[in-house]
């Protein structure tokens, strides 16, 4: 996962801590949280690496009275580095949306959104073919269920069939016009807009709707190996606890 895979605008990388410091054990969670920091150092880590980035725009000042700073405070406290692995993680051969679509059994995946240079990495999003039509209904059990889902939306007849199915882990609502090009018959994200969907609808994409967090939760199983395979370090998921929420 080079810095290089990363989007412009993102922030990846070392953002607390020192590049020359020790490390024996790292921990991995999706945020970085006072609640992840204080486990990750409970649990021995040196390193959190977290997918979301914990300074993503500009901050005046790192001081206790908010999330993220507490949240720093006590990790510098603790002598806790903290690394985000954000968009190169999601472009990575190995990343986020590839490791989406092999959850799904896919076959012939491929990204979304490929990058102008192939050699820079593997892209955005990703798309692929289940082994026979499936009515969407039960693709919509399968996501749920290999994902990990509290629940999912789902926007299309039950009884449909699926078999070519493109994603994009996170806020990618508008890759519905790739999804698509490429022949999908349905896109699966997060946080999609009320325009994108209605215009995704009119073309005919059947869609689901799901969480952000618990979407992109799912690949932190394959992050952990890798990081484990290529340093040799103790790699630990630390677990995370979600804000109460419930569905009428």
């Amino acid at each position: 996962m080079p810095l290089a895979w990363s989007e412009e605008w993102d922030n990846s990388g070392l953002l607390v801590g020192d590049p020359d410091s020790e490390i024996v054990k790292t921990g991995i969670a999706l945020d970085v949280t006072e609640n992840t920091v204080l486990k990750a150092t409970d649990s021995g880590c040196q390193l959190l690496v977290s997918h979301h980035p914990i300074i993503f725009r500009p901050i005046k000042n790192i001081i206790p009275d908010r999330p993220a700073g507490k949240a720093m405070v006590s990790a510098i406290k603790n002598g806790l580095s903290l690394y985000a692995a954000h968009t190169n993680w999601d472009s990575s051969p190995e990343g986020v949306n590839f490791t989406l679509a092999e959850l799904l059994g896919l076959d012939d995946i491929e990204p979304l959104i490929p990058p102008a240079d192939r050699s820079f990495s593997w892209g955005m999003g990703a798309v692929g073919e289940l082994m026979m039509p499936v009515p969407f209904g039960t693709v919509m059990k399968l996501i749920k269920e290999r994902w990990c889902l509290s629940s999912c939306t789902g926007y299309g007849s039950q009884s449909a069939l699926i078999k070519k199915i493109a994603l994009g882990g996170g806020s990618c609502g508008d890759m519905w016009q790739q999804a698509e090009e490429k022949g999908a018959s349905l896109f699966v994200t997060a946080d999609m807009s009320y325009h994108n969907r209605q215009d995704a609808l009119n073309r005919g994409l059947k869609l689901i709707d799901v969480d952000h967090g618990e979407m992109e939760r799912a690949s932190l199983p394959r992050l952990k190996s890798i990081i484990e395979k290529e340093t040799g370090l103790i790699v630990e998921l630390i677990p995370e606890t979600d804000r109460e929420k419930f569905i009428l």
